[in-house]
């Protein structure tokens, strides 16, 4: 990531985002500590494409990742990372995808959980000013809401969440839904 100049702070709060939004629906993913692994460096990773195309940037981190010796990670493992990364922005991951076929069938469902999961945090941080400081997550048959303590107006953040929710939703069988909450102490 340094390497590759990233965004410090974007990617570090992502991070933080997705890592709340996966510990709290593990009784909907049931996902464990492996995966929450690929997730945390997938998020610190989604962005680092900008250095070759902002445009596709989002390819090109797969690329970057795939190509990359990310020491303690199998190869699938690294594919997996590649595509939760790929994955954070545009179109969703289809099965006649060439990425998603490199990928070991058993990992498919996973990488839905776990793109659906980045590419909600990434939108709550749409701005890279940190107006969403936090998610507390509730988990209804019908529904996770979000509630998102806030510093500021968040409806950009909001909105680009709504716009972003469609693989997450998929995954979890659940509506997404999404409540900002000004932080009581907005220096939190």
């Amino acid at each position: 990531a340094r390497k590759c100049q990233y965004d410090v702070v974007h990617t570090h709060h992502v991070a933080k985002l997705c890592l709340q939004i996966f510990d709290q629906t593990t009784a909907l993913h049931e996902l464990g500590d492996r995966e929450r692994a690929w997730l945390e460096y997938a998020a610190i990773l989604h962005d680092i494409g900008f250095l070759i195309n902002p445009r596709q940037h989002h390819k090109h981190s797969y690329y970057l990742i795939k190509n990359s010796d990310l020491a303690g990670f199998t190869a699938d493992e690294i594919e997996m990372i590649g595509n939760v990364a790929r994955y954070h922005r545009k179109a969703p991951p289809e099965h006649d995808h060439r990425t998603v076929k490199d990928l070991p069938p058993q990992y498919r469902t996973t990488l839905q959980v776990l793109a659906g999961i980045l590419r909600v945090a990434n939108a709550l941080d749409r701005s890279h000013f940190g107006v969403v400081k936090s998610i507390d997550c509730k988990i209804s048959a019908k529904a996770v809401e979000l509630t998102l303590t806030t510093t500021d107006d968040a409806a950009l953040e909001v909105w680009a969440g709504k716009e972003r929710s469609d693989i997450l939703a998929e995954a979890f069988g659940r509506e997404i839904a999404l409540t900002p909450r000004m932080a009581v102490d907005p220096q939190i």
